[in-house]
């Protein structure tokens, strides 16, 4: 039975601990807690048990501590290890001044009645940052020009959208530019055979896996063929790369495709403008946006890239693998059917290291500098980005205030606002060629918040 309630218990005498840094953010923790301690605790947890235990033939708290020891002891003493590894490890860390970022690895002796208890505690913490010269960042804004032959291929694109596809019946041999309906069964190296009919392919586009549909081109309705495709090992998907897959194809249709003519109907038809000219001015527009959305990142890695190469520092290894996971499951990685699932997200999450450390470093970087600049956010800004977010995303500003209220959401969501506000402070003073960043002080230490 769980222990609940019970007197109140003196404060635990401080545990000894002896702190032993593995790397600069991984620490390992050797705790020993007073057999004092232990058994005070244990005596405390078998009297809120005796209080509370109902068991035939004994009236209630009028149970034996023998048969209490007999009945709940494993328990009581589970119990009460972790009572005093969760109190003496929270006191352990106040005590060294870390900031753990992973679930502790606890390795612990049996609790044994009349001894001490001795326990190692291997965590992984925020990096010490000791932020240097922030002098001299630079960067140069990307141009945001659109062409007028960017116009034009905007609007190519567009109308190949919109294109209708017509069975061909004039001739049987494939050419380039005919959209082919094939039944193809793939087998990929190691893996089940997959079989898909009905597939379209653009005979000669080189966009299907390896220019296989350029194979197609001089081929004839009907035709039957199988193909081997060797894929490089530097091939983007991980599930594919290094191996060989087999292609049975059979050609069951060829269509041709027909664009519809650039006027003013088709403005109104798929551009909802009421002119091509409109239409042109429209996607002019929609591509300045996307050019400075693509400038603003730009200039932002320019200068994270000078902030991290003027930085070295060691990175929690725990915080690397969430990130990757997070960008993982982001990724929705679709696996070739008949390969192994696990095997291919292994290797692509082995793939994502590098950006996820590079973005776990960034921002423990900014979060260093946001103390050393002393910039915050208070929460009325952190209430007003959630009724921003709210409008933007078209929520109920209720439901998000909910989800961001809880600790976790909420402290992101702050950390969020302030690398935002830092970031933004750096790029002014960058932008405008400042010799020195505004409110910068001497170098000094700052650990991430």
């Amino acid at each position: 039975m769980p222990v609940r309630g019970g007197s109140s218990r003196d404060p635990m005498e401080p545990a000894r601990v002896t702190l032993e840094d593995l790397t600069p953010v991984r620490k390992r923790l050797q705790v020993e807690i007073s057999a004092t301690d232990v058994q005070a605790e244990l005596e405390r947890a078998f009297t809120v048990v005796g209080r509370q235990a109902r068991l035939r033939g004994f009236r209630p708290g009028r149970v034996p501590r023998p048969v209490l020891e007999r009945t709940f002891g494993e328990q009581v003493r589970r119990e009460v290890l972790g009572r005093l590894v969760e109190e003496s490890f929270r006191q352990a860390i106040e005590t060294h001044r870390l900031e753990p970022v992973s679930t502790p690895d606890i390795d612990a002796d049996p609790l044994t009645p009349g001894q001490s208890l001795r326990y190692s505690a291997t965590v992984d913490v925020r990096p010490v940052i000791e932020v240097g010269n922030l002098e001299g960042l630079e960067v140069r804004r990307p141009s945001t020009t659109v062409t007028d032959e960017a116009v034009e291929a905007a609007l190519g694109r567009l109308r190949e959208s919109a294109a209708q596809l017509r069975p061909i019946v004039d001739r049987a041999v494939v050419e380039a530019g005919d959209i082919v309906s094939v039944d193809l069964t793939s087998r990929l190296e190691g893996a089940e055979s997959v079989h898909r009919e009905g597939v379209l392919v653009e005979a000669g586009a080189g966009t299907f896996p390896l220019a296989l549909e350029r194979q197609l081109v001089g081929q004839h309705r009907g035709a039957q063929l199988t193909l081997r495709v060797p894929y490089p090992r530097e091939y983007p998907n991980a599930g594919l790369a290094g191996k060989t897959a087999e292609f049975d194809i059979v050609i069951r249709e060829l269509r041709a495709k027909e664009l519809p003519p650039l006027d003013d109907d088709f403005a109104r038809d798929h551009g909802r403008c009421q002119s091509l000219a409109e239409l042109r001015t429209r996607l002019r527009a929609d591509l300045e946006r996307e050019a400075e959305l693509r400038a603003a990142d730009a200039v932002r890695e320019m200068l994270l890239d000078q902030l991290i190469a003027r930085h070295p520092f060691d990175v929690p290894p725990t915080l690397v693998e969430r990130r990757a996971e997070t960008l993982l499951a982001a990724l929705d990685v679709r696996v070739p059917e008949g390969t192994d699932r696990e095997r291919a997200l292994a290797e692509v999450r082995t793939e994502l290291q590098p950006r996820a450390e590079r973005q776990v470093r960034a921002e423990l970087l900014l979060d260093a500098v946001a103390v050393r600049l002393g910039i915050t956010v208070d929460e009325r800004e952190v209430e007003a980005e959630i009724d921003a977010m709210a409008a933007r995303e078209n929520h109920a500003p209720e439901r998000l205030r909910a989800l961001y209220h809880r600790p976790e959401a909420h402290a992101a969501l702050h950390a969020k606002l302030v690398r935002e506000r830092t970031l933004a402070r750096l790029l002014a003073a960058a932008s405008a060629g400042a010799r020195t960043v505004p409110a910068s002080v001497a170098p000094d230490v700052a650990r991430e918040k």
